[in-house]
């Protein structure tokens, strides 16, 4: 955890920096401003005020926080993601302007939301096995968003669907006509390989979610490009 803070912040740094570029416009120029900031370089000879300092408006805007969802797909298979991801939720919540939702699911859903900053909790509190159902967990996480333009949806899963899919394609149908932004950031085995159904990675794809193996760090870029 400690040394993927430091990944994570230097990826949100660096984001937050590219993002705060000051670009003045000619439509944010104060000329009154101006004028009164220069009047002691006016140029009697030529008739011209010499404008070495120019003013504009400023213009500010009150920024709504970021709420990332992470959905975490518990199943048999998923335990070196979980670990990843019970991680990846503790750096998040301690960030400003960062709301994190956890939710874990198997055939059920576990909303561990108040667990999220400490991630032995988490990890004390999952249980691997049994078997998935994707949809019902997306349908949950549906709830959870208060500002769909300002909410990332992270789906962790090998995307095995154990149910019908048709829950889960109608569930991330919506998501995407509300304009979350989503991922579905597919499990990684023990040395980091991708593990994970490729047919239904393609069609949530097809359905508005982008689909990517990444590792934490990553993720972070990952997140970081949204959330600037």
């Amino acid at each position: 955890m400690r040394r993927l803070k430091v990944e994570v912040e230097r990826a949100l740094s660096g984001a937050r920096r590219r993002a705060s570029t000051n670009r003045k416009s000619m439509a944010d120029f104060d000329w009154r401003a101006t004028v009164r900031a220069n009047l002691k370089n006016w140029d009697g000879e030529r008739q011209r005020l010499i404008a070495e300092r120019l003013k504009f408006i400023g213009r500010s805007r009150r920024r709504l926080p970021w709420t990332v969802i992470l959905c975490v797909d518990q199943s048999g298979s998923m335990l070196a993601s979980v670990i990843y991801s019970a991680v990846m939720a503790a750096i998040l919540s301690s960030l400003p302007s960062v709301k994190v939702k956890l939710v874990v699911f198997d055939t059920a859903v576990v909303d561990l939301s108040d667990q999220v900053a400490d991630p032995v909790e988490v990890l004390m509190s999952v249980q691997l096995g049994g078997g998935t159902d994707i949809g019902r967990a997306v349908t949950y996480c549906e709830q959870l968003v208060v500002q769909p333009t300002r909410t990332l949806f992270v789906l962790v899963s090998d995307f095995m669907e154990g149910a019908s899919p048709g829950n889960l394609f109608a569930a991330v149908r919506r998501l995407a006509e509300a304009r979350v932004t989503m991922l579905g950031l597919a499990a990684l085995d023990d040395e980091g390989h991708p593990d994970f159904d490729r047919s239904m990675a393609q069609k949530l794809a097809q359905r508005g979610m982008k689909v990517a193996a990444l590792t934490p760090e990553h993720f972070a870029q990952w997140v970081a490009g949204v959330i600037a």
